[in-house]
């Protein structure tokens, strides 16, 4: 008998924990051309992309470390917007401060965002403590996090993208616009396509630089940057996925990397990407 007790004690509270979570769902009408934000703390971010004048937007809000299925209940999902703008927001104004034997806290819930919206349209997004991803976008990428990593697959655009404290890895379907990435104590991961031609800029501490372009990169006098041109992969006969090292950031053809350990800025530009880490 007491062994029954005991499991559906444990039930129960399995069940009951569940039950926390709540989800979120709303959808805004925005013109192809037009621009979504974001802004969250805690949680994921996965952002893929359609040809609906759309945007989906799909949150589940679940209790974080030391929060309860109160503060799950008070955070609030606003969506925002108009025509041109559509504004994405957790809200968590109504989440008490709290007082502790260690002071004065305030732990807020995670939330997962999953959203669709149209491929053409712009996409900011500021978060903290949040895993970002984001897939087909054909324009311009505005990431600013904090213990975060942002993995973008399949881009056509401008990428600005600034961390702190994880990696950053982005693969353009086409490179046609200048890209500027920043992180601190992460790496960055560039992927182009084999015809593109850019230049590079790479500046930080700590850093190493590797190519599978076919560059002439050369370390600067001041310490910690590397500067060169990249021609095109395909007209020197290299190969996909050769390796051409050159110590401190990554450059692959169509997987194009621009990697770095430690902290770095990368910026790219049309005919050339310039990359910088500090």
């Amino acid at each position: 008998m007491r062994k029954a007790m005991m499991f559906c004690l444990i039930l129960i509270a399995a069940v009951a924990d569940a039950a926390t979570d709540k989800r979120v769902h709303k959808t805004i009408s925005l013109g192809a051309d037009g621009s979504v934000s974001l802004d969250t703390h805690n949680g994921t971010i996965v952002v893929t992309t359609w040809n609906q004048p759309t945007v989906d937007v799909n949150a589940r809000i679940e209790p974080g470390e030391w929060t309860s299925s109160d503060d799950v209940e008070k955070t609030q999902i606003k969506v925002t917007g108009s025509a041109n703008n559509v504004r994405i927001e957790s809200d968590y104004s109504d989440v008490p401060t709290r007082f502790t034997w260690f002071g004065v806290s305030r732990n807020l819930p995670l939330v997962h965002y999953t959203i669709s919206m149209p491929a053409t349209a712009r996409l900011s997004i500021e978060d903290h403590n949040a895993n970002v991803r984001v897939t087909g976008l054909r324009n311009d990428l505005r990431v600013s996090s904090h213990n975060g990593s942002v993995e973008v697959a399949d881009l056509d655009g401008a990428a600005e993208i600034e961390t702190h404290n994880g990696d950053v890895r982005v693969a353009y379907s086409r490179f046609a616009k200048s890209s500027s990435i920043e992180t601190h104590n992460g790496g960055i991961d560039l992927r182009l396509p084999t015809s593109s031609r850019f230049h590079v800029n790479a500046n930080g501490h700590h850093m190493d630089v590797n190519s599978e372009f076919p560059t002439v990169v050369t370390k600067s006098p001041r310490e910690g940057r590397y500067v060169g041109d990249v021609t095109t992969a395909r007209a020197a006969g290299i190969r996909q996925g050769a390796a051409l090292p050159y110590n401190g950031v990554i450059a692959r053809q169509r997987t194009d990397r621009l990697r770095r350990a430690g902290a770095a800025r990368q910026a790219s530009r049309p005919p050339s990407p310039r990359a910088a880490s500090h």
